[in-house]
């Protein structure tokens, strides 16, 4: 599932192991290309392969972000604290302290403390190793990749 022909092909793939299709494969596969630095949802096409883009995400990634690899997200939540005591909305684990999370809050709950110097950099290579998105993209992967979503 892992694409390592050039860096901008480097890809997470992640696929919904929680879906309600009567044949009981995933529902969606998640690519995250490091080069354009989107994150993009498939779903499948009548012949089953992941080729309906559902969605994409424009993200954040950085130096520790993994590239190759099969990933089980074991967690959610609502609100974490990141590295640096900033916090994350709608945080879901990809492995270990990697995770798919909204640009850093600098206060928890608090929706005015949105970084929006970090919020800016959307697009670039700008993280530590997590994937940022907007809040609306956090929040759709927080929603719709539930636990147990392989990859």
């Amino acid at each position: 599932m892992i694409d390592n022909k050039t860096e901008e092909n480097k890809t997470i793939t992640t696929t919904n192991k929680t879906s309600n299709n009567k044949d009981n494969t995933p529902t969606y596969y998640i690519k995250v290309n490091y080069g354009a630095q989107v994150v993009t949802i498939y779903k499948k096409d009548d012949n089953g392969d992941y080729t309906v883009p559902v969605k994409a995400m424009v993200c954040s990634t950085g130096t520790a972000t993994p590239t190759s690899g099969v990933y089980k997200i074991p967690a959610r939540w609502e609100w974490l604290r990141l590295q640096g005591y900033v916090w994350g909305h709608y945080s879901t684990q990809i492995k270990g302290n990697i995770l798919f999370h909204s640009v850093p809050y600098l206060r928890k709950g608090e929706l005015d403390s949105l970084e929006y110097w970090e919020y800016d950099k959307l697009g670039t290579s700008a993280s530590a190793g997590c994937v940022r998105l907007t809040v609306q993209d956090a929040k759709w992967i927080y929603d719709n990749c539930k636990n147990g979503t392989r990859g």
